[in-house]
């Protein structure tokens, strides 16, 4: 009642006040139709529906007939709703009309002949109603016009609307109780018990029947004996008798009636909580009853020495799920030290789920420990984990510091060991061995049985020799190392740059601060002379190297140690279990830096956790052995869970554990899907252990702590958002609302436009009611990445100026792979700091996707059998780091297999669907360099993104094209028209590089692209509204880059042809954090112009980002 005729106040707030304006013409004059629609709140209808709506109106203002207006944007929640009206013929305007929804009373009383009745009483109608029609609610209507045989329902106009006929058969009077029942002296009995005192009337009156009679009223003399409904008599009758015995009252020894915290509410449970708590009392003395969550009634038994009952009280304990559940990665791989932070520290980082607060480490060894819950964590139990530990040998080149042997007999590795021993005193012999020798040098290695790591390089001479004087530049004239690096160790760079520069002695060279990059595999050192009499070092005293590492050089093909991938029977099924199969089976594979991914009932993928031991991954497959597994059904019996406060699937199996304390509940899983207000389906996750089909549980919610989330969402416009997804609606809800405390998976969306979305509560225990929300899609998208450069801001994710720029899509660079056919994977520098930023950007309403590409992955390709591998690699990376999706920036060589960018879009398409069943949200985008989208690029071997737009047509969230490094590249201006509002002459181009036109070039490229069919330009066509304009952040960032004045320019020449496009892209935004001098062209290094922080996104918000209220 209290929500309706809130509802009805709501309402009323919503009717406009009445105007009046007439429209004129040159014939005649029109009315506001909101002058003559005097009565707009409409009051009850059963459904909103345009026919029940329009009557409603013509009902309450008799003067409109049903041709005066039409009826636009009906919006309607479960209790009430409203609707525009718009004038017709005589009438102009709109006016809004509100309205209650109630149901019709008939069409909710479908059994109306009720059958036999005692009696015509209001009482007794109501009850077989209710009886006949247990759906309805029972306060919902009112009795009248109530005959002999009939009587009319009427609804409360609150829960029903209307009235419904019902019909009955009154039955025959039936005799008096006194009748039957002559023997009302019972004589002696046992006990008082109603069930002795039954049995004794019965006895002494054979003509009565157990049905007819139940007993009321005992005393220690006396009862009344009552005439049951079903029975054949009616009234009661008083009977007397005496006791045997009278036991003292339970309640007499049963003091204390508060059980404190039980385990569970089993009887048994219940019972010895009361005999513990109630030391006087037997076992035999009790038994229990009436149990529900927090409480029990506790009886006297016929063989015990009391009598009477006690109501007893309780709380149940919070049943946390096993440690194990989470902590599944067991294997810590290698750690600095077995210090217990150092163990916390690894578990946390491997299982992501857990809080520090929920573990500590105790029973620590040097390759193991265990791990425990805590008291105050969410979670019970322990488990072991394995880890070992890095020996930390002192680098060679610490104690070998004399370098130069000065000058020796000959260059026998024996000759050189000696030597060194002489010149560095620390060193024994087995530290050390030879190698690389030439006639000036040599590099001496630690041994695996030494004390020492590394290797050092040392110069000497033969019979006093030494290379003619010259500058260093003549001999190292290719500084661009084109050897591939497995690291940026100095004596491979030095070999490296032998090879590339064979005239150089490297016995009077140095490389030094050398060091690469992991994201982007680019490496950097110095080298320098030792000697100035033989090669002069330039002014600055070094020159610069740059060269390739691939770390992958060092690693080990898994399949090379992974040959058997059939592991055979599995008495368990987790990852554990599958390692010790693995290991067993593969003895040279090492399972400490191998995790376990992707495992289902017969497989599971094996991947690298240290990038430099192993590479790539491996499908493994087995069968489980479910000779031991019972039936899921066998162990939960009790599907009826009563009432719960909450959805979520931990609470769900706390109430099945409750009814069913047998069941193991991490070995079943609740199908996400299934979860509903009044039941979900359980599933068995461990065949070994359960068999089966899923089985239903029912449930009701308890609703009476429910808040209004009209109470908590206040903030109802959350202005521009990257996408009207319902994960994107809800997280910027919850931005505009940080103070509500609700979770997002405590909303839902049940409608939703273009603009505007209704939220309602997918947490019924929580709250209650809906909200509806307004927006506009306005998306900004940048790029990041971790490895910086010159005029840019190494800015981290969770930087406060970042969390509140406008950029509301953050794409990290790259998942790639630079050798064929191999999977790809993210390497950012510090994977701790980008989960935590993602979680943050997340917290702000803004996505996160991983950019899958780059110019480094120029060699990335995969076949067709390699769909599922592909799509493996891919969730794992989505997965660990909470990534919203995958953006598609294929370049160069990577482009030209039409094999492995089709397998890749299938990929992609089963991964959405797969996330789409869980109810998730993928978001998958592209972003190509414009030329990839011209049709005559199409073929084999030619590269184009023909096959990532046809076969992810409906797939696609959004394409961001590159507009820029297009290095003479442009747009032809096709018509006339394009010509007047360009001022280029038609059938000439309009290029990347011409800074006078590129509002123009960024206009005609998205007209032709988006709206427009282009002959001569010949464009892929892609929807306005899934299209972004993507441009170089400034001339450092790239070739051709965007400017305000471009982008407002763009800007009104789309907006004077009605195109509508989504927003704006940028490389990057480590280049729009800067602030300072920057040069004015592209690989310029003369700073000449100054940069403001942010200009880009700012640029953005008075264009493409601008809302409908901004001028």
């Amino acid at each position: 009642m209290k929500k309706i005729l809130g509802l009805l106040g709501a309402i009323s707030l919503v009717i406009p006040s009445t105007t009046l304006t007439i429209s004129c013409g040159t014939n005649n004059k029109k009315i506001n139709i909101s002058t003559v629609v005097e009565k707009k709140a409409l009051g009850i209808i059963n459904e909103s529906t345009e026919i029940q709506i329009r009557n409603a109106v013509i009902l309450n203002n008799p003067n409109l007939v049903a041709t005066d207006f039409e009826i636009e944007n009906i919006i309607a929640s479960e209790y009430s709703g409203t609707a525009k009206l718009i004038g017709k013929d005589k009438y102009n305007g709109e006016v809004l009309v509100s309205f209650i929804i109630v149901p019709s009373l008939e069409e909710n009383v479908i059994n109306t002949n009720l059958g036999i009745i005692n009696n015509n009483s209001e009482t007794t109608i109501r009850n077989a109603v209710l009886t006949k029609n247990p759906d309805i609610n029972q306060n919902g209507f009112e009795i009248i016009e109530i005959t002999t045989t009939s009587a009319i329902l009427k609804g409360d106009d609150i829960f029903y609307n209307g009235t419904a006929p019902v019909e009955f058969t009154i039955a025959a009077p039936k005799p008096s109780l006194n009748s039957a029942i002559t023997k009302k002296d019972l004589g002696t009995l046992i006990d008082n018990s109603a069930t002795t005192i039954k049995n004794e009337v019965l006895a002494l009156n054979p003509s009565l029947r157990p049905t007819d009679i139940s007993i009321s009223s005992i005393t220690q003399t006396s009862a009344r004996v009552n005439s049951t409904s079903s029975g054949r008599y009616t009234g009661s009758v008083n009977v007397t008798f005496t006791t045997q015995v009278v036991k003292p009252e339970l309640s007499s020894a049963l003091n204390t009636t508060n059980l404190g915290s039980l385990q569970n509410n089993n009887a048994t449970t219940i019972q010895s909580a009361v005999l513990a708590k109630n030391s006087t009392l037997l076992a035999s003395d009790i038994s229990i009853d009436s149990i529900t969550q927090t409480s029990a009634r506790v009886n006297s038994t016929s063989s015990g020495r009391y009598t009477g009952s006690v109501n007893v009280t309780f709380t149940i304990q919070v049943v946390k799920p096993e440690l194990r559940s989470v902590l599944t990665t067991t294997n810590l791989g290698s750690l600095q030290n077995n210090n217990a932070t150092t163990i916390q520290s690894a578990v946390l980082a491997k299982n992501s789920t857990l809080l520090a607060s929920d573990i500590s480490i105790d029973s620590i060894t040097q390759t193991s420990a265990r791990v425990n819950s805590t008291s105050s964590g969410r979670y019970t139990g322990s488990v072991n984990v394995t880890f070992t530990i890095q020996v930390v040998k002192p680098e060679l080149r610490s104690v070998l510091t004399t370098t130069n042997l000065g000058s020796l007999q000959n260059n026998n590795a024996t000759t050189i060991q000696s030597a060194v021993l002489a010149k560095n005193s620390t060193l024994l012999a087995s530290d050390i061995s030879i190698d690389s020798i030439t006639q000036t040098s040599a590099r001496v290695n630690s041994t695996s049985s030494g004390r020492y790591t590394g290797s050092v390089n040392v110069t000497f001479t033969i019979d006093g020799t030494k290379p003619p004087k010259t500058d260093l530049e003549n001999v190292i004239t290719n500084i661009n190392i084109t050897t591939v690096l497995p690291s940026a160790d100095s004596q491979l760079i030095l070999d490296a740059l032998i090879i590339d520069n064979p005239n150089l002695n490297p016995n009077y060279v140095r490389i030094y601060e050398a060091g690469f990059n992991q994201s982007s595999g680019w490496g950097w050192a110095k080298v320098t002379s030792t000697d100035e009499n033989v090669y002069i070092n330039p002014e600055k005293g070094y020159l610069d190297l740059t060269f390739k590492v691939d770390e992958n050089l060092l690693a080990t093909d898994l399949a090379s140690v992974i040959t058997n991938t059939n592991l055979g029977t599995l008495d368990k099924l987790d990852e554990i279990t599958i390692k010790k199969q693995l290991s067993k089976l593969n003895p040279k594979l090492e399972t400490n830096y191998v995790d376990v991914k992707n495992i289902t009932e017969t497989s599971a993928t094996i991947v690298s956790n240290n990038s430099t031991k192993y590479k790539g991954s491996v499908n493994v497959s087995f069968e489980l052995d479910t000779s031991k597994a019972v039936p899921l059904s066998s162990v939960l019996t009790n599907t009826n869970l009563g009432e719960i406060n909450s959805t979520d699937e931990n609470t769900i199996k706390q109430a099945i554990k409750l009814k069913n304390p047998n069941i193991d509940v991490n070995a079943i899983g609740i199908e996400p899907q299934s979860i509903t207000t009044t039941g979900a389906s359980v599933k068995s996750i461990d065949p070994t252990k359960y068999s089966g089909n899923s089985i239903q549980v029912k449930y009701s919610i308890d609703t009476s702590s429910a808040v209004d989330i009209n109470t908590l969402i206040k903030n109802k416009n959350l202005q521009g958002i990257s996408d009207n997804l319902d994960s994107g609606i809800i997280r910027n809800t919850l931005k505009f609302n940080s103070t509500s405390g609700i979770n997002e998976q405590d909303l839902k969306i049940t409608s939703k436009s273009n603009e505007s979305a209704i939220i309602e509560s997918n947490n019924l225990a929580k709250y209650k009611g809906s909200v509806q929300v307004q927006y506009e899609v306005k998306t900004l998208v940048g790029y990041h990445y971790d490895w910086g450069g010159n005029f840019e801001n190494k800015i981290a994710l969770n930087d406060k100026e970042l969390l509140n720029s406008s950029y509301n899509v953050v794409n990290l660079s790259f998942l790639y792979s630079n050798v064929e056919y191999q999977m790809p994977t993210y390497s950012p520098n510090n994977p701790a700091a980008i989960k935590e930023g993602i979680k943050a950007l997340q917290s702000q309403g803004k996505r996160v996707l991983i950019s899958m590409g780059g110019a480094t992955a120029e060699h990335m390709k995969f076949r067709s059998d390699q769909k599922d591998e592909l799509k493996m690699a891919i969730k794992t990376v989505v997965e660990e780091y909470g990534f919203d999706g995958l953006d598609i920036d294929w370049e160069s060589l990577s482009l030209k297999s039409s094999e492995s960018k089709k397998v890749t879009a299938l990929a992609l398409k089963e991964l959405k669907d797969e996330y789409k069943a869980e109810g998730k949200d993928f978001i998958i985008t592209m972003a190509p360099e414009f030329p990839y989208l011209r049709q005559n690029s199409e073929g084999e071997g030619k590269g184009n993104y023909k096959e990532f737009l046809e076969e992810l047509d409906g797939y696609y969230d959004w394409i961001n094209p590159q507009f820029y490094n297009g290095w003479g590249d442009g747009v032809l201006v096709e018509t006339a028209e394009d010509s007047l509002k360009t001022g280029v002459q038609q059938d000439s181009y309009i290029t990347n590089d011409d800074v006078s036109k590129r509002g123009e070039f960024y206009y005609l490229m998205s007209k032709y692209i988006t709206s427009k069919p282009n002959n001569t330009n010949a464009f892929y066509q892609i929807p306005a509204d899934k299209f972004i304009i993507g441009a170089s952040t400034n001339e450092p960032a790239g070739r051709g880059a965007g400017s305000k004045e471009s982008f407002n320019r763009a800007y009104n020449l789309l907006n004077s042809d009605g195109i509508k496009i989504r927003g704006l892209m940028t490389w990057s935004i480590l280049f729009d954090a800067f602030e300072g001098m920057i040069p004015t062209s592209y690989g310029g290094t003369n700073p000449e112009i100054m940069w403001y922080r942010w200009s880009y996104s700012k640029w953005f918000d008075e264009s493409f980002g601008k809302l409908k209220t901004q001028k």
